[in-house]
């Protein structure tokens, strides 16, 4: 009887190591899968040196790579005389945007767009909508129009700092 617990005990020992691996390789796993999916891009290099654009998010289940060619397929650029004079304040060194895409799984969920945009190691302005209707229902290809909307809001409402006499970092 003696060395039947004993048994026992070992195999509920070494049940235990198994599962407590499994488990540890999971949490220390799940930083780094949650992560796993952050992309750096360069854009707008037309303009000074460019944007650094990071894209993060996930997109009802589609791969990363698709909701990334939407993100890079729909982004505006600073484009009118207020927004380039707005942009060139800032763009040594070159800023860093970044779009957050975020469409949870399931048909009718809500989604959000965020874009933040970070010069000189400061936050200078960011936008934030909704997914809009058809994006919700759609692949993410049809985010296009809604990541150039709110980077053209991001764009607009910077131009505006200027128009105001506002410093465009905000103190």
């Amino acid at each position: 009887m003696n060395v039947t617990n004993k048994r026992e005990q070992t195999n509920s020992a070494i049940q235990l190591a198994r599962y407590g691996v499994i488990i540890l390789s999971l949490v220390c796993m799940s930083p780094r899968l949650a992560h796993a999916d952050d992309a750096t891009e360069d854009i707008c290099k037309a303009i000074g040196q460019g944007i650094s654009l990071h894209i993060d998010g996930t997109y009802g289940g589609y791969p990363f790579s698709v909701l990334r060619e939407a993100v890079l397929g729909g982004v505006a650029c600073p484009s009118g005389a207020l927004q380039v004079q707005a942009f060139e304040t800032i763009a040594a060194p070159p800023p860093h945007m970044r779009i957050t895409v975020k469409r949870p799984l399931g048909q009718g969920r809500q989604g959000t767009i965020s874009a933040m945009l970070y010069a000189q190691g400061r936050f200078v302005i960011g936008e934030r909508m909704s997914l809009s209707s058809f994006s919700r229902t759609q692949s993410p290809s049809s985010v296009k129009a809604d990541i150039n909307l709110v980077t053209t809001n991001l764009w607009n409402d910077l131009a505006a700092r200027v128009t105001h006499n506002k410093p465009i970092i905000p103190q």
